[in-house]
């Protein structure tokens, strides 16, 4: 017999900032992983696209990359360092990038369900368009076919987690050629859009992962209206 929400207790206030410069979004996820150390605050979603940027591990700071810097440069990408576990990775337009800000105590979880989770939620929004995501031994996140399609990062403090998983909807896979992806020479990065053979809508691909979100992890995931913007399209 499984659980649901009115069993676990769980519930996830889910807000879609749209398009975003990366810098805004770490800055207000540090702001709410403090509040929830605090025992203030609520556990959040945060679901965006980015402006383009490649950000750095913690464990590796000097850029992994495939080009000079200065090329680099010349796409004008930022590189910014995080807090997050992992290697390199591209964040841009086209690519859904969902940020966790949980107590995972609060949740009865550990890292690695919470991790799993993370991964289990893409795998049910790829089954949503035919596609089989499946784990690697290689690393954390989804891939199809030995093609990687999200990749994984978190920093947890005092249980609160923050950074979380990107989707690859229809980025442009250009800019994942300056750099080694996740810190690999060889992985061969996909998108939902190329291995559909067609346009996937972004909408579509949110709403999906927030009603897989809230199966996975058994909570309540409700899309919030951000003060002065217009109501997101809600959740199915």
């Amino acid at each position: 017999m499984t659980t649901g929400p009115a069993e676990t207790g769980r519930s996830v206030a889910v807000y879609h900032l749209g398009t975003t410069s990366y810098g805004e979004v770490h800055r207000l996820q540090q702001r709410l992983q403090a509040a929830r150390r605090a025992g203030s605050g609520v556990d959040t979603l945060l679901l965006t696209e980015h402006r383009p940027v490649f950000t750095l591990g913690r464990s590796h700071p000097a850029p992994n990359l495939r080009v000079p810097e200065e090329t680099v440069r010349q796409y004008g990408i930022d590189i910014v360092p995080t807090e997050r576990g992992g290697d390199i990775t591209y964040h841009g337009p086209g690519q859904l990038v969902a940020y966790g800000i949980i107590a995972l105590r609060g949740w009865n979880l550990g890292v690695t369900e919470y991790v799993a989770g993370l991964e289990e939620t893409v795998i049910g929004v790829l089954a949503d368009w035919g596609l089989r995501g499946e784990r690697s031994d290689r690393g954390r996140g989804v891939w199809v076919e030995g093609r990687k399609i999200a990749s994984l990062g978190l920093n947890v403090r005092g249980w609160v987690t923050m950074h979380g998983i990107a989707l690859n909807v229809d980025p442009d896979l250009g800019h994942f050629e300056l750099i080694n992806p996740c810190g690999m020479s060889d992985v061969e990065m996909t998108t939902m859009a190329a291995e559909v053979g067609r346009q996937v809508a972004m909408d579509e691909v949110l709403e999906a992962f927030v009603f897989h979100f809230g199966r996975v992890f058994e909570c309540r995931a409700k899309l919030q209206p951000i003060p002065g913007r217009e109501k997101a399209r809600p959740a199915r």
